[in-house]
């Protein structure tokens, strides 16, 4: 691990997979979002998989999904969605 202007940079795979440093982020596992990819149930099987190997290694996991404001607070905002 290099040091530069306080900052400690990662040089090497196990510098950037330390526990301490590392999370992963699991991103709109919702049941209505999954249920609209055909292949849902394998995506679903992958990410348990992930989550179980990085539980195991003691990576913090987080959790986040997509929500939208109401379309009467969203303003100019929706006309930007893709």
């Amino acid at each position: 691990m290099h040091r530069a202007f306080g900052l400690e940079i990662p040089q090497t795979l196990q510098d950037i997979c330390d526990p301490r440093r590392l999370a992963l982020i699991v991103y709109d596992m919702q049941v209505g979002i999954v249920k609209q990819i055909a292949n849902g149930p394998q995506i679903t099987a992958n990410v348990a998989q992930v989550l179980e190997a990085a539980r195991s290694a003691g990576i913090r996991v987080i959790f986040t999904r997509h929500m939208s404001l109401p379309k009467e607070l969203m303003g100019v905002f929706q006309l930007r969605m893709a």
